[in-house]
């Protein structure tokens, strides 16, 4: 039995990093007691788990001010111990400039997307090899589901194309047609029901 678990939680303040902290250290938890004491009589791990963290820079940023601690902490230690306990960490963000380094270092395969911050494409470019630095420099002009693969899953550093989802299980994470949108007649919209809701 394998699984995975995506862990996100909305931007409620220092409230989401205890909670992320929370999931990831019960997870990490089941993991080691589940080898110390329930595998003895097997080699291996029996039900390995993929935490995957969407939003990761909201989890897990540089930064040292105490509201990330307990999360920054948690997700660390699984990335630095996890792998022997069969839990893995799976980190997605469009900001990995702003990872904990502690992390990327122990991370054994990317897959990079379309990345227009000179920051984030140097951050990227440190991971390859020098001969194959000048992949990177197609990073700005990747197309809508182009990605560059990297690491121990592919033999070479390759470009990719992702095969989109179907119309049912496509997330609603289209850009907005701004200029579309502005031609079209005014839209009477009840700013208070917005506002009520929020």
């Amino acid at each position: 039995m394998t699984g995975y678990i995506l862990i996100y939680c909305p931007d409620f303040g220092v409230h989401y990093s205890i909670t992320v902290s929370l999931i990831s250290r019960l997870l990490f938890d089941y993991g080691y007691f589940s080898k110390k004491y329930l595998d003895k009589s097997t080699k291996g791990c029996q039900t390995p788990l993929l935490l995957v963290f969407e939003e990761a820079h909201k989890y897990v940023p540089k930064s040292e001010l105490s509201k990330y601690r307990a999360s920054r902490n948690a997700i660390e230690r699984i990335a630095k111990e996890g792998r022997k306990y069969g839990v893995t960490l799976g980190i997605i963000s469009q900001r990995p400039s702003e990872i904990s380094e502690t992390i990327f270092s122990q991370c054994n395969s990317f897959v990079v997307m379309r990345l227009t911050n000179p920051e984030d494409q140097y951050y990227v470019k440190r991971l390859l090899p020098d001969t194959l630095g000048n992949l990177t420099d197609s990073l700005p002009s990747l197309q809508s589901g182009e990605a560059l693969l990297i690491g121990e899953s592919i033999i070479i550093p390759s470009l990719v194309k992702i095969n989109e989802c179907d119309e049912t299980t496509r997330p609603s994470s289209n850009d907005i047609k701004y200029l579309e949108v502005w031609k079209e007649e005014w839209k009477q919209i009840v700013f208070e029901n917005i506002i009520k809701e929020w």
